[in-house]
């Protein structure tokens, strides 16, 4: 892992207030390390017994990948919002539970936006 990378991760801690940019910053990191894939792809079935290689291989590769997302995912949060996901064992499901939990923006949040668009018009 790179330093650009190390200082990106530890730039923004995700707390309650800043969802946004903590996502904005861990799809720079999982796009860098080329696993940003397995928040938009399911896991693959387990490969039967008889399976090919490359099945064996692409879904080896997947597990991996999205190992080292739940990593980077859990290692950019407060302490408090990771003991509420450390069980997660997929990727995508930390991130659709952090949206549910933090995503939403709060009604000052949209009340500036609206007061910032108005302004513009």
């Amino acid at each position: 892992m790179s330093s650009p990378i190390i200082a990106i991760l530890g730039n923004e801690t995700l707390t309650s207030d800043n969802f946004i940019k903590w996502k904005s910053n861990m799809n720079i990191v999982l796009i860098c390390e080329n696993y940003k894939y397995v928040l938009m792809e399911e896991c693959p079935l387990a490969p039967a017994a008889n399976a090919t290689r490359i099945v064996r291989d692409t879904c080896e590769k997947w597990i991996e990948a999205n190992n080292k997302a739940c990593c980077y995912l859990l290692a950019g949060m407060s302490d408090v919002i990771r003991t509420k996901h450390e069980g997660m064992e997929i990727a995508y499901e930390i991130m659709e539970s952090l949206q549910l939990m933090v995503g939403h923006p709060s009604e000052q949040s949209r009340h500036e936006a609206i007061k910032a668009f108005v302004n513009l018009v």
